[in-house]
């Protein structure tokens, strides 16, 4: 069974940042989900850099999200992944059409 560990391992490239990731989504979890952004110290693993790193990738890929001053966990990734899905699909279609065009 995958566990939300293994899930981490596809986005991260990195065992810290694996590591920084899960610390930022369990001190979320501890606090019902929502944090102030002034407690961002609270997040990091090692480094400032470390941290803003990985926090930078939850929000982009819809994980976490930031707003009216508190960062707090959110249901976007899976619509973020429908849209990669879909995307995806598309590319596919695309070239077994005869697309030569795509470029990565």
């Amino acid at each position: 069974m995958i566990t939300p560990r293994h899930l981490l391992r596809y986005i991260f490239f990195t065992e810290m940042q694996v590591d920084q990731a899960s610390k930022i989504l369990n001190t979320l979890m501890k606090k019902k989900g929502r944090i102030e952004d002034s407690q961002w110290n609270s997040f990091v693993l090692t480094s400032r850099g470390l941290y803003v790193k990985v926090m930078r990738k939850l929000r982009d890929i819809g994980l976490v999200e930031k707003a009216e001053g508190e960062f707090f966990l959110s249901d976007n990734f899976s619509q973020s992944l429908n849209k990669l899905a879909e995307s995806w699909i598309n590319i596919v279609q695309a070239y077994k059409n005869g697309d030569k065009s795509i470029k990565f």
